[in-house]
């Protein structure tokens, strides 16, 4: 089904209501006792945070695809069909489906696109395998791990023996990489090892085990309003006395809205009090370089005004004027700060600071300022290894060293055959042995022309009429390895392009990443931290197959440190800075 692209549209999150139904669906579908199971596994089957979005691929297929709050796929359906789980979903919920066992091998040819043939499986069977019934391929050795999933087209435990027969056994509607697969752009998902294949069910306790463990329960119970009144206090408290800010900031997992908002009203009066503000500023150069950097420590993914009440800096820069701690000026969204309170009013003299998330930041610049050419840095650094495949203009060349003609070779490998060559066919210059005197063999893949002429500029032509192709290894992988993606052409170079936007905003963006394995939406949180400033993320504009993250602000030469120390050569990260003037010659 997925074998080209599903082109989904824009997905959007579903209502409460209906996520409530599409959970009941599923659980009747698949029998789970969904009265039985604990919250935990409920979130699994069917996330909180569920968006849809409908498709409609080149083949002809449409219907509807189901994704996470991180743009995973968890659920697929067609316009006529039920509901489907990805391989994402069955990894964390593996009971949904009865399995069907097969050879390594055969997983392999399932990724291209092939059915799962009778012959190709291995019994015994799972009861719930029939005819018509929805199964997980799996394989011998990883037997807990569903790799793809599809339609049974036999009733699998009828067969004691698969020697001899004939049939497809499992019509294959979703497999590992293919375009269902590759929808994962956003989140680094890896394959499990092992999967727990039991259904997680709520532990009912009828009779306590001791008094001692109710007298600890009660003790809990009554102790947790306390701590939460503690908590509100402390967050509502502006002026406490002492550090317990940080406490709260690092200790709270969940906030509230008004948790964020005390967060960021905070953040302006330690800004007013501790740093040296040049006015007039503009908005966005003042949240970048003093709001979001004086937040207290708190989960990167509450700073952002968009998970405060406000929900824009200018709302926000305006319920600040109000309180007389900012004076703005402006219109709509381009607002610029004139005044600021005095640091002689008592509220801001009697302000307690807190310790900063951009302390973070800076003992990671402290590491990052450490030389790129230690030992830890080049033992996680990828390695680009460069495959060369033959054209039809050297077919004759490989029959004549006896080598396949069909295999990929490295430069080396290359060299070495051209000199095996050249040995065989006598073409050393006897006037300069240096000198290769070419024949017809090496003049049609070279194009030289027939005569004589050093070894490397040969060498040199010759590489030109091979195909390049390039796989990126990590530490520890092998060239040999089938499973690594191989790609043609040239390996990319990561761009980091620091520009001003409209409204003289500066923004450093960050794109041609991915093949370096590194997701969107990692990076994203990363940056969010160590660039103590907002991120998105898009498609890039020159190129939409392509995936860029922006990052507010300058911070060129920060990512392009990050990058390398995520093992990415420096030489394949480019840097431009559009921001400073050009010199004039």
């Amino acid at each position: 089904m997925f074998k080209k692209d599903p082109q989904p549209k824009a997905s959007a999150n579903i209502k409460s209501s209906e996520r409530r139904k599409l959970l009941t669906n599923i659980c009747n579908i698949y029998k789970i006792p969904q009265q039985e199971i604990t919250k935990e596994c409920e979130h699994d089957i069917l996330p909180v945070t569920t968006k849809q979005a409908s498709f409609k691929s080149v083949q002809g297929y449409s219907g509807t695809i189901y994704f996470d709050e991180t743009e995973t796929p968890i659920w697929f359906k067609s316009r006529d069909s039920q509901l489907f789980p990805t391989l994402f979903t069955t990894w964390k919920c593996p009971f949904i489906l009865p399995m069907v066992k097969t050879h390594p091998h055969v997983i392999k040819i399932l990724s291209n696109g092939a059915d799962l043939m009778l012959p190709g499986t291995i019994p015994p069977f799972d009861n719930r395998a029939v005819k018509g019934e929805v199964v997980g391929v799996v394989d011998s050795q990883n037997p807990t791990v569903i790799k793809a999933i599809g339609r049974c087209k036999l009733n699998m435990p009828q067969f004691d023996s698969v020697i001899g027969r004939t049939g497809t056994a499992v019509e294959v509607l979703h497999c590992m990489h293919d375009e269902l697969y590759n929808l994962n752009r956003l989140v680094d998902i890896p394959v499990p090892s092992e999967c727990n294949i039991n259904i997680p069910l709520n532990v009912e306790q009828s009779e306590p085990a001791s008094e001692e463990t109710d007298k600890n329960e009660n003790n809990e119970t009554k102790a947790e309003p306390k701590i939460e009144n503690e908590v509100s206090n402390k967050v509502s408290n502006e002026n406490s006395i002492g550090t317990s800010m940080d406490d709260v900031a690092e200790e709270l997992s969940e906030l509230s809205v008004e948790d964020v908002d005390n967060f960021f009203t905070r953040s302006l009066l330690q800004s007013i009090q501790q740093d040296t503000i040049v006015l007039p500023i503009t908005s966005s150069t003042f949240m970048s370089n003093h709001i979001y950097k004086n937040l207290p420590i708190i989960d990167p993914m509450y700073c952002n005004i968009k998970k405060t009440s406000w929900k824009k800096s200018a709302k926000f820069l305006k319920a600040m004027e109000k309180l007389n701690y900012v004076q703005i000026k402006g219109k709509g969204d381009d607002l610029s700060i004139v005044s600021l309170a005095s640091k002689e009013n008592p509220i801001i003299q009697n302000f307690v600071p807190h310790k900063p998330i951009s302390s973070l930041s800076n003992n990671s610049n402290k590491s990052s300022e450490k030389p790129v050419g230690n030992k830890k840095n080049k033992a996680n650094e990828l390695s680009i290894v460069y495959l060369y495949k033959p054209t039809n203009k050297s077919r004759m060349f490989f029959n004549k060293v006896d080598h396949p003609f069909s295999n990929l070779y490295t430069a080396p490998e290359l060299r070495s055959l051209l000199d095996k060559y050249i040995k065989i066919q006598q073409l050393m210059d006897k006037k300069d042995p240096k000198k290769i005197v070419l024949d017809d063999t090496l003049n049609s893949i070279s194009n030289l022309g027939l005569g004589s002429y050093p070894r490397d500029k040969v060498f040199k032509s010759f590489l030109t009429n091979f195909s390049p192709l390039y796989k990126i290894l990590k530490p520890g992988e092998s060239v040999d390895n089938d499973e690594i993606e191989l790609n043609k052409g040239e390996p990319p170079k990561v761009q980091v392009i620091t520009e001003m936007k409209i409204g003289r905003k500066v923004v450093t963006r960050v794109l041609d990443f991915e093949k370096y394995y590194i997701k969107p939406h990692i990076l994203s949180d990363e940056l969010k931290v160590k660039c103590s400033g907002s991120t998105t993320i898009g498609p890039c504009t020159h190129n939409p197959k392509l995936t860029e993250v922006t990052v507010q602000g300058p911070h060129g030469k920060l990512i392009v440190d990050l990058l390398n120390s995520k093992g990415i050569p420096i030489s394949f990260i480019q840097f431009e800075d559009k921001v400073k003037k050009r010199k004039k010659r």
